[in-house]
């Protein structure tokens, strides 16, 4: 049987994944994961031949990764990537079946919540408001678009995935409030509804950013940007763009601020107010069965402590 090289397809599968516009952070964990893998089979004495991998070389590979990992996640995680890397096989014709489809792994663990609590929300809101204010138009630019991201965040509980992929075009007015379109490659679109006070921002960010563009003599389609502190560098802003954002804003904060902590507080906001769960789930983009109990849990044990509210 001829040789198919293992490394050769697993380029060709992470270059498919850059083609159809996964992150580079996405890509580079497909990467890293795909070589756990690999090291695996060279241990094994493998010369990564595809058509010489074993049913036997996959169950020594799932109780390699229990050994390895204390976190059932990375688990999940490392054979995950394995099995989407099969799937691309069969589409190449390079593979009849999947058999990484029969790892059993152990179910996935839901992180205890670890929002960003009211008092700080509130504190890091007067503090983006007040950078608005501060310095030349661009600074001011920045700041806005700061504050917007908040709003994306906490008013609307984006992620950080769809975030990167807003354009300018995905938001709308409807009556008084302001919509998001989430528009994903494998789902039907969907939109979330802002908070009431989003439209007045996004109003002004739309303006100041049209100024921007053309005082920096660029064009781009996407909400948000990548700048220095002198001009607008590209469209679009990165997950590490804006982790390096938050990083910022927790030191001047004095408190830990990440995104994902903060969409945690917009997801007890939205059971606190009322919104039925299979609307947050809808907005969250998650699948029916995904279970909000950890975030209802923590409500009835401390009612107080997680109280959140629209600004």
């Amino acid at each position: 049987m001829e040789k198919i090289n293992l490394l050769e397809q697993q380029t060709y599968f992470l270059t498919g994944l850059t083609n159809q516009g996964k992150s580079p952070n996405t890509v580079k964990n497909y990467r890293t994961d795909l070589n756990i893998f690999n090291q695996f089979l060279v241990q094994k004495g493998s010369d990564l031949n595809l058509t010489e991998i074993t049913a036997t070389q996959l169950h020594e590979y799932q109780r390699f990764l229990e050994q390895k990992y204390n976190s059932p996640n990375s688990i999940r995680r490392r054979v995950q990537a394995l099995r989407i890397f099969f799937d691309y096989l069969i589409s190449q014709h390079l593979a009849q079946e999947n058999p990484i489809k029969n790892m059993i792994v152990s179910p996935k663990v839901v992180d205890k919540p670890n929002p960003i609590f009211f008092p700080q929300i509130i504190e890091l809101k007067a503090y983006l408001d007040a950078q608005i204010e501060i310095g030349n138009e661009h600074n001011q630019l920045l700041a806005t678009r700061n504050l917007l991201l908040f709003y994306l965040i906490y008013g609307g509980g984006l992620k950080v995935s769809d975030i990167e992929k807003i354009k300018l075009a995905h938001i709308n007015q409807k009556s008084d409030k302001y919509r998001v379109m989430i528009a994903h490659e494998k789902k039907d679109p969907y939109t979330i509804t802002m908070p009431v006070q989003f439209g007045a921002l996004f109003e002004v960010y739309s303006d100041q950013l049209e100024r921007g563009k053309q005082r920096d003599q660029i064009e781009f389609s996407q909400l948000l940007f990548n700048a220095n502190p002198f001009r607008i560098l590209k469209g679009g802003l990165s997950s590490r763009g804006i982790e390096v954002i938050f990083k910022d804003l927790s030191k001047a904060m004095s408190f830990q601020i990440t995104a994902r902590n903060l969409r945690q507080s917009c997801i007890f906001k939205w059971i606190g107010n009322g919104v039925p769960l299979s609307r947050i789930k809808e907005w969250m983009g998650v699948q029916p069965q995904y279970s909000l109990k950890p975030f209802e849990d923590l409500i009835q044990e401390a009612p107080e402590k997680y109280v959140f509210m629209e600004l």
